[in-house]
């Protein structure tokens, strides 16, 4: 008789982890603070904001860090190294020239200095 009931116990004690009990539910809840995870049960608009919130942050991302983006004002002035070389091509640049030749030729001011726009010459015509 007392095998039967030492049989029984054991089954009682492991049914509390799966089954829906108080003490199951303790334990699972327990566990999940052991290990790091959401404690309570949750829908997935708050799983998102633990997802977000749980995530690397952006300032070490390698993707997202300075190094990763190439110098630009290097890339520029090579750029326009290889253009004047006639070894690069860029169509854009052509034809912001050719305008800027159009506007010359009508007496326009292409690019007045800093200082000597339209409003500081209606400010010295007063």
């Amino acid at each position: 008789m007392a095998s039967r009931l030492a049989a029984s116990r054991i089954v009682h004690a492991g049914r509390g982890l799966s089954q829906p009990t108080a003490f199951g539910k303790r334990m699972d809840r327990l566990s999940n603070r052991v290990w790091g995870e959401v404690v309570m049960p949750t829908d997935t608009k708050s799983l998102k904001v633990v997802r977000v919130m749980s995530a690397e942050p952006y300032e070490t991302k390698e993707q997202l860090s300075p190094e990763y983006y190439p110098n630009l004002p290097m890339f520029h002035y090579l750029t326009k190294m290889l253009r004047f070389h006639g070894l690069f091509f860029d169509d854009h640049v052509v034809f912001r020239n050719v305008q800027d030749n159009l506007k010359t030729i009508r007496g326009k001011v292409v690019r007045p200095p800093i200082g000597q726009g339209k409003r500081a010459q209606l400010r010295g015509k007063k």
